[in-house]
């Protein structure tokens, strides 16, 4: 019985060296323990990932040209006609109605983007230049918004088909 109680102290001794874990009475090494808590861990955070994910919603141009930006919670779409473009404003008539306008902020430029414009022709120059193209042509446009707190819709993206029937988009 001695000899039992040794080999026992010996195996627990032998065991505690190796790193594992026990499920059911059967030795289960640390390391595929981890990778299946990382793996569950991944899956959740993918899961919440996408139950969190709201896609922009179509809204009727006069609904936000009469009420203004309301929607807080998430971007939305609209289409239109680029009636004129500045540096920071772009203004959208309705396609079926062009006395109905709306107005939208264009993301800011950096710091150095001034200091850049000396060497390069910088981004928002060459999408202002594009928006006049699209004015001229008449092009229709599809824009993702963003409302802000004061209520003024912010363009995120703007989308249209070139003379080629490609889609083209310009991304701020």
């Amino acid at each position: 019985m001695r000899g039992y109680a040794v080999a026992q102290i010996e195996a627990s001794a032998a065991i505690q060296d190796t790193p594992h874990i026990t499920k059911g009475g059967r030795v289960v090494p640390k390391a595929f323990a981890v990778k299946r808590i990382l793996l569950l861990s991944a899956a959740f955070l993918v899961t919440y990932a996408a139950s969190a994910y709201k896609p922009a919603e179509e809204r009727d141009f006069r609904d936000i040209a009469a009420g203004g930006c309301s929607n807080r919670d998430g971007d939305f779409i609209v289409r239109g006609m680029v009636s004129s473009a500045t540096e920071d404003t772009v203004v959208l008539s309705d396609p079926a109605d062009a006395e109905s306008t709306l107005s939208l902020t264009l993301p800011g430029r950096g710091p150095l983007s001034r200091v850049k414009g000396f060497f390069t022709k910088g981004k928002y120059e060459t999408a202002q230049q594009r928006l006049d193209e699209l004015r001229a042509e008449q092009t229709p446009v599809v824009v993702t918004l963003k409302c802000h707190g004061n209520g003024t819709p912010a363009a995120r993206n703007i989308s249209y088909t070139n003379e080629a029937g490609l889609s083209e988009s310009i991304t701020f």
